[in-house]
């Protein structure tokens, strides 16, 4: 098994936290991703950092979640 998907997801969430666009980079769009990654890792009551907004957008803080549901 390769970690080809999680790259993917991990090059896209760069390129989206960053604003980047095939015009360029477009801060607006940046701004909107941040703030909509961060509502829902609030939501999770996890501190807002970019590592955390990445786990969610990889789906890491749901397994966590659904695992310490589980005990």
């Amino acid at each position: 098994m390769t970690d080809e998907p999680f790259n993917d997801k991990e090059k896209q969430f760069n390129d989206m936290w960053e604003g980047v666009t095939p015009n360029g980079i477009n801060r607006t769009k940046s701004l909107k991703f941040r703030q909509y990654i961060f509502e829902h890792v609030r939501q999770m009551q996890r501190p807002l950092t970019k590592e955390n907004a990445l786990k969610y957008w990889v789906g890491i803080l749901k397994a966590e979640a659904k695992d310490s549901d589980n005990f």
